[in-house]
């Protein structure tokens, strides 16, 4: 698994950043012949970069909401551009307000984009599903959802795979109740959470409660507010890992095995 982007908001490049990185969300787990991929932030654009020395490659990006800063790695994603690759987009949370196909050409369409959607000569597929059911991919993946809310809808994951499970959830809203988050994560190996709001010790407090009554091997915190620097960063890492021994903030270029502890 590697995070290609950790940033929320809106991408923040620059030295204060360096340690942590500056993309937008975009995180890969390897699931052997076949890669998931939650989000298309600017960390796709790297990912890409990758994906062409690994051509033909067959992927699966699955969107947690389809908020510009998770959506505008797209047009920059080189791996799309390589014919014998394929890549399917998912998305749990739009079956009424319009299908991700719809969102991805709008985002590819002048006057946003100058070139459309179709000059990628990759084989794409769009998939629309209800968020709370689950399905299978191919290679033996199989992936779970709950729909969730951060004032707009949204989706989280829960991927199996050879080797173990994988949550993804960002960008909720704290939820008063916390069970069903809980319950839905309960079994990862490693969970990727995050939480909206202006007070990083509240939200943090609030993940490792999650992870704690959850019975999760790794947390790992994302999607880290824009202005924070890699200073903040650090020092609010250590406050997460004295409530939650087993956690992380992620980093850019992080690379982990499933089930690895972190040292």
């Amino acid at each position: 698994m590697t995070f290609w982007g950790v940033r929320g908001g809106i991408p923040a490049p620059g030295g204060a950043t360096k340690q942590f990185g500056g993309n937008s969300p975009c995180v890969e787990v390897n699931c052997g012949d076949r890669i998931v991929v939650f989000d298309a932030g600017t960390g796709l654009r790297v990912l890409g970069q990758s994906l062409m020395a690994r051509s033909p490659v067959k992927g699966d990006l699955l969107f947690s909401h389809t908020n510009f800063n998770r959506i505008c790695g797209l047009p920059f994603f080189a791996a799309a551009f390589h014919p014998k690759n394929n890549f399917a987009f998912w998305c749990g949370h739009r079956p009424e307000e319009g299908n991700i196909q719809a969102v991805l050409t709008t985002l590819m369409t002048d006057p946003v984009f100058p070139v459309p959607i179709d000059i990628f000569n990759a084989q794409l597929s769009f998939h629309d599903f209800p968020a709370g059911t689950g399905f299978a991919l191919d290679s033996g993946i199989e992936v779970a959802s709950i729909a969730v809310s951060c004032g707009l809808p949204g989706t989280s994951y829960k991927v199996h795979c050879t080797g173990g499970t994988i949550g993804y959830a960002c960008a909720l809203t704290p939820p008063d109740d916390l069970t069903k988050l809980v319950d839905f994560v309960t079994g990862c190996d490693i969970l990727i959470l995050s939480f909206v709001g202006h007070d990083p010790d509240r939200l943090d407090a609030i993940a490792a409660e999650v992870a704690e009554r959850a019975g999760i091997g790794q947390l790992i915190v994302t999607d880290h507010a824009p202005e924070a620097t890699d200073d903040d960063l650090l020092a609010r890492e250590e406050g997460l890992m004295n409530r939650f021994s087993a956690s992380r903030l992620a980093r850019e270029g992080d690379c982990m095995q499933i089930g690895e502890p972190h040292h």
